[in-house]
């Protein structure tokens, strides 16, 4: 990243130098054009001095005022004084630069100026956009493949530990015939269970998949929002054995508009999420209430908690703090970008706190519908 970082730098400048030398160059040029145009002006009242002497030589004016018709016709760009009190005027006068003339030459100098100013300036900002899109679209690309990869990493993780997992205790189970019946059931259990996690994980990929291409609907009915945060964390703690470090303030009889299924997800995963990140010996809080208009829910660990850097980021599809490599705990990288999708759907919004003194609360909030 800090290659493309310094090349679209150098790009930059390279750009910005080129354009300067271009617009000056024009500039300079028109002002060489400026200074010559000036310079035939004042050289051309001799020219014209001696055309005009030769024609009343050859009496080609009868009068003033055929003189004044040639002159003009022929010399727009200059003017001509006759001063009759010093003789005859037809051979007593005076020719100069017409000052309008003069007017015009700055006039069209500064135009030039300012037109080739302003082409370099809009050139300059377009490039300058150009480049900049294009910094940020192979910044959004390599950061997506970056976490294309790291979901690839992890999705292997997930898919390869429950079927390595079954296909250990079905081996058990079809070579030991020793085996007692509790030991059988725990075995069986303990697949139902890995299954039971492939399900989910199979879930999280089409739901990801279908909110990426905008082919998710939510049916909203009403929904005792309370019951079903309560099933909802029953249904994922008990048989994981994680009641006694579960913490929950809800308030009873809470109903809005809600698709059940939808909303089951969002709790499953902002549960499962809070434990994921919570040391082995910490509590984890479940609050709902309901202010004004709003019903509120909160799921606070007491982990590490997140860098702000990753809060920008933490809802975008693939997303996980770290890298896959290095990274201890499991996931995907589809819950949050599941959870902020869902909730869209529902007219919610998800905001991220820090916990004190450490950890994070993720707060949801829910139009009320009493």
């Amino acid at each position: 990243m800090k290659k493309l970082a310094v090349i679209f730098t150098v790009l930059s400048v390279y750009i910005v130098a080129a354009f300067a030398w271009w617009t000056y160059a024009h500039i300079r040029n028109s002002k060489q054009l400026q200074q010559a145009e000036i310079e035939n002006l004042e050289l051309m009242p001799y020219r014209a001095t001696l055309q005009v002497r030769e024609a009343v030589d050859q009496e080609m004016f009868a009068d003033t005022n055929a003189l004044k018709k040639f002159f003009e016709f022929n010399y727009p760009q200059l003017d001509l004084y006759f001063m009759p009190d010093e003789g005859d005027p037809l051979f007593n006068y005076m020719i100069v630069p017409s000052k309008n003339t003069f007017d015009e030459i700055n006039q069209r100098y500064k135009r030039k100026v300012w037109m080739y100013s302003l082409e370099g300036i809009v050139m300059v900002l377009l490039l300058f956009w150009g480049i900049i899109w294009v910094y940020h679209t192979l910044q959004t690309r390599l950061k997506l493949k970056r976490q294309q990869s790291n979901f690839l990493l992890s999705i292997t993780h997930e898919l390869k530990t429950p079927l390595a997992s079954i296909k250990l205790y079905l081996e058990t189970l079809i070579k030991r015939d020793s085996l007692d019946p509790q030991q059988k059931q725990l075995m069986l259990k303990n697949s139902l269970s890995d299954v039971t996690r492939l399900r989910d994980l199979v879930d999280n990929l089409l739901t990801a998949a279908q909110l990426d291409a905008h082919k998710f609907n939510v049916t909203l009915e009403d929904v005792n929002i309370s019951e079903l945060l309560h099933q909802t964390i029953d249904k994922y703690c008990m048989p994981r054995n994680l009641s006694s470090r579960l913490e929950t303030v809800i308030a009873k009889d809470v109903k809005t508009k809600a698709d059940s299924l939808a909303m089951e997800m969002v709790f499953t995963n902002l549960i499962s999420n809070a434990f994921k990140y919570s040391p082995g010996d910490k509590k984890v809080k479940v609050t709902l209430s309901t202010l004004e208009k709003h019903v509120n829910i909160e799921f606070v660990d007491e982990g590490a908690g997140i860098s702000k850097a990753d809060k920008e980021q933490l809802f975008d599809l693939f997303f996980r703090a770290g890298d896959e490599n290095t990274r201890k705990t499991k996931g995907t990288g589809l819950g949050l970008y599941i959870v902020k999708n869902l909730l869209n759907l529902h007219h919610a919004e998800i905001i991220v706190n820090d916990n004190s003194p450490s950890g994070v609360i993720f707060k949801i909030s829910l139009p009320y519908h009493a």
